[in-house]
């Protein structure tokens, strides 16, 4: 990733790129989490669509229910609603059986979770909101957001709150992306700066947030999301005291729950027997073990789970790729990538590898 240096603090540059995102497109689809980055953002993209007399109308909100998550998280989409709808804009609030990563289920072959999936209506962690959109015309079961939202908004950009301080999967997704179809104005914000700026503007985020940090979680470390998600299951014990019903809930929606909760940090979970394997073959030369693999994977895909998007990245390759970067496309191609992180990471990877920096 190439930086420039800019003699202005990270809430001016983001304003930059909010009204640069206007004068480049008549239309922006954003992308409302419910999280800390995405009230900044948000909070941020009215303020200064106020300050340039920006019409509400340019903008088209959505916001993806995923199910399992917590009741405040709920309560501060509702609130934004409000706000959006008020202000003019558009706010989609998707209730729809889209496929995520299930933590839970590692010991399993099928790693997914589809929230609001039909015919669990009676195991649902929540009442689905009455207004919500529950269908469209170019969705189908199964399919992710990322893929979902694609389709949707094929000819919109969209503006989301994604941050590289964040993770370096984040960080590799974002300077892998070369279109002009994704903003991103609080790319280069840190830590301090998102609680730095929700204090300043007295902003009301989760109180999960507070939650977490009382239970010791670090501030860098504070992360909301669908709860059999790798960020939140092991952190989801220690709020359960503050929503006392949430455990029978979680449960009944997800009876791996429990014992993933209980046995987190233990080998069961964090480090498996195939972990452990690709450790000690580090030393082997993966540029030739990969090209094997994939000879073997184009004759019979279906015994390799990761087998599609291995293929892409293959053909992505110049010959200059390091063995570790080919070990980690060999790990993917034989398990798997439900979420598809591996995939962005190793897309940076290889660029990174060609030379060209990230």
């Amino acid at each position: 990733m190439f930086v420039k240096e800019l003699n202005i603090n990270v809430v001016e540059a983001a304003e930059r790129r909010i009204l640069e995102a206007f004068n480049k497109n008549k239309v922006l689809a954003v992308s409302f989490s419910g999280g800390k980055d995405s009230i900044c953002m948000c909070d941020m993209l009215i303020k200064t669509m106020h300050k340039y007399s920006i019409p509400f109308s340019r903008i088209i909100v959505v916001f993806f229910d995923e199910e399992a998550i917590y009741p405040d998280v709920e309560q501060i989409a509702l609130e934004w609603r409000s706000r959006f709808l008020t202000l003019g804009a558009k706010f989609y609030w998707f209730c729809l059986p889209i496929k995520h990563f299930n933590c839970c289920n590692r010991l399993e072959n099928d790693e997914s979770f589809i929230c609001w999936e039909p015919g669990k209506e009676n195991v649902w962690v929540r009442p689905m909101p009455k207004f919500a959109v529950r269908n469209h015309l170019k969705f189908r079961l199964g399919m992710s957001y990322q893929n979902f939202a694609k389709k949707i908004f094929s000819e919109v950009p969209q503006m989301v709150g994604l941050r590289v301080a964040e993770s370096i999967q984040r960080r590799h997704s974002i300077a892998s992306i070369r279109t002009l179809k994704f903003f991103y104005p609080l790319y280069d914000w840190k830590d301090n700066d998102v609680w730095l700026y929700i204090k300043l503007n007295n902003l009301t985020i989760p109180m999960t947030y507070i939650y977490l940090y009382k239970t010791g979680v670090p501030l860098n470390k504070l992360r909301i999301s669908q709860f059999f998600s790798i960020d939140t299951i092991k952190t989801l014990p220690k709020v359960m005291e503050f929503y006392p019903d949430l455990y029978e809930r979680v449960i009944r929606r997800e009876p791996n729950a429990d014992l993933v909760m209980l046995y987190w940090d233990t080998d069961m979970f964090r480090s498996s027997k195939q972990d452990r394997k690709f450790e000690l073959d580090k030393d082997k030369d993966y540029r030739v073990i990969l090209r094997n693999a994939m000879k073997k994977a184009a004759i019979h895909p279906d015994m390799y789970p990761g087998y599609k998007p291995a293929k892409k990245l293959y053909s992505m390759m110049t010959g200059k790729e390091s063995s570790k970067t080919c070990q980690k496309i060999y790990q993917m191609l034989i398990a798997g990538d439900p979420k598809k992180r591996t995939y962005r990471t190793l897309i940076g990877d290889i660029y990174r590898d060609k030379g060209g920096g990230v």
